[in-house]
């Protein structure tokens, strides 16, 4: 009669010990998981950002705010998880939380390497630098960025949610 109720008392342990992870794993949202980074503040643009990807952050830097409206200097790190022979990007742009624009566009691909970073392998160091366009006109608003890039594999290399704001 003992032996069954701790054999019972066990069982339940072990449930609740089991509801309890899964219930502290579901309170986390993907937005929970990095801190929101700051790229930019001044009195004309602030530029912030947070990496989407659950296991991995991304740095993002410009040149200065006071060059955003010229000819702003970018570059983003991150460590590699996977190879990338292939990686696609998938950009969405979203004005005011109105939706705007998507955007796919293969930026590796197999026997055409546009960029240094592809072929990269696993465990390397990725820094994309870039100058960007300069804004030919003034904009107002908040300008939403969700940057998703995956390889060849279908594996996420990294996701970013990145918001312009302009006053």
């Amino acid at each position: 009669m003992i032996y069954k109720h701790i054999h019972f008392s066990m069982k339940l342990y072990i449930v609740v010990v089991i509801l309890s992870m899964l219930q502290l794993s579901s309170g986390d949202t993907e937005e929970d998981y990095w801190p929101v980074h700051t790229a930019c503040n001044s009195d004309k643009i602030q530029v912030i950002y947070r990496s989407c990807d659950p296991i991995q952050d991304v740095g993002f830097t410009l040149s200065s705010c006071s060059d955003i409206m010229t000819q702003p200097y970018v570059k983003v790190s991150f460590l590699l998880r996977q190879s990338i022979d292939e990686l696609y990007l998938s950009l969405g742009l979203f004005h005011n939380g109105v939706f705007i624009v998507h955007y796919d566009e293969p930026l590796c691909l197999k026997n055409f390497p546009r960029f240094t970073f592809c072929g990269n392998r696993r465990g390397e160091m990725v820094t994309i630098q870039m100058f960007v366009p300069g804004l030919e006109h003034p904009l107002k608003g908040h300008y939403n960025f969700k940057v998703h890039c995956i390889n060849q594999n279908g594996f996420q290399i990294g996701c970013v949610n990145a918001t312009a704001i302009f006053h």
